[in-house]
């Protein structure tokens, strides 16, 4: 059946349908800053969120302006932007606008309108604090012409306001939920799980991760931010997140800790469920491994009569070390303990290196 809705009722019924999106967890924030910007007749919209520790952009999502806008915005006039600045101390659900016309309060709003926004076409800004909790979220509108909205517009904003915001708190309180129940399937003594932007910069965590990584590892949680203390293995947990996160190719990496410790992590785009409903966000199950946290294999060797060699090769395969590993461990060289691995193989009636610790796992 053809829409015989005028637009307006369009628009409206389409921005409120991609909030409850939201709120159910199908939907994405790319849906609603683009049918809030239809709804509320801007030419740009975007969706904000600052961490409010290290005051830096955490999101910047953003329909209407070609990536220049987005760029030069977030690498440099972010800073003289006052009109976020000043919501700060604003109660979620205030709404707030300014425009050029406007007789701007500092020096940096005007070097913000008089360089950045009139030169790209932007005359009005106006948004709505979403939440001011831990960050500062945010939707705003930008047209190139000020408008005033109609008393019954003005309703159905008001209205959308109320209804974002039930859907962001509802969308964060799903996924912390979900975040809770791994405490059932994981040991926090040795995993756990969170969910990051392309940056590393952490959005959910499981219970106890921070407890987990501990004073002393060097790859810990810094300003909600996963890191390694060593430059080069930090670079290269970056690029892996961030390959995740463009490619949605799933990834493994093992960062180094102390000798004979090393974490192993796993990357992988993160679900609806997790994602908070923004775009690139990645999953990473983080696991501790410990070459002096071994199950006792002679049970195991006595059962498949294994040698004391093979015996000792497997208990450290399924604490989580490599054969590489094991060789640096052990002082053995990788090709005879490929050989003891083949053999260990036969005697199991194993086919793969995976199927034998799961055997040895479950035993």
């Amino acid at each position: 059946m053809a829409d015989t809705a005028n637009p307006m009722q369009t628009s409206t019924r389409r921005a409120f349908d991609a909030v409850q999106a939201l709120a159910d967890g199908s939907g994405s924030w790319h849906d609603v800053v683009e049918t809030a910007r239809q709804f509320l007749g801007a030419d740009g919209a975007s969706f904000i969120r600052t961490d409010r520790q290290t005051l830096a952009v955490r999101t910047f999502e953003q329909l209407g302006h070609d990536e220049s806008v987005s760029r030069e915005y977030g690498e440099h006039y972010v800073a003289y932007d006052d009109s976020r600045r000043r919501c700060w101390e604003a109660a979620a659900g205030t709404w707030f606008h300014s425009s050029k016309d406007q007789q701007h309060e500092s020096q940096n709003d005007r070097l913000f309108w008089t360089d950045f926004m009139v030169p790209h076409g932007i005359h009005q800004l106006v948004g709505i604090v979403i939440d001011n909790g831990d960050e500062l979220a945010s939707l705003s509108v930008q047209r190139s012409r000020v408008a005033v909205a109609t008393f019954t517009h003005a309703m159905h904003v008001a209205q959308y306001g109320r209804s974002l915001m039930q859907a962001y708190a509802e969308r964060r309180a799903a996924a912390a939920a979900s975040m809770d129940r791994f405490l059932d399937i994981m040991d926090p003594k040795r995993e756990g799980y969170l969910v990051a932007d392309r940056d590393g910069h952490v959005l959910l965590a499981m219970p106890g991760l921070d407890a987990l990584l501990g004073a002393g590892s060097p790859v810990r949680l810094e300003r909600r931010r996963l890191m390694h203390d060593v430059p080069r293995w930090n670079a290269r947990l970056l690029a892996t997140v961030r390959r995740t996160s463009t490619t949605g190719e799933a990834m493994q990496l093992i960062l180094p800790d102390a000798w004979g410790r090393a974490w192993r992590l796993s990357v992988r785009p993160a679900s609806a469920h997790f994602n908070l409903g923004l775009q690139g966000c990645v999953g990473i199950r983080v696991e501790r491994r410990d070459v002096f946290d071994m199950p006792d294999a002679s049970v195991f060797g006595e059962l498949f009569g294994l040698s004391p060699a093979e015996i000792r090769l497997c208990r450290h395969l399924v604490s989580g070390l490599t054969v590489n590993d094991c060789s640096e461990v052990l002082g053995v060289s990788t090709n005879t303990l490929r050989k003891q691995l083949s053999a260990i193989l036969t005697k199991t009636g194993c086919t793969r290196q995976t199927e034998l610790i799961r055997l040895m796992s479950k035993l």
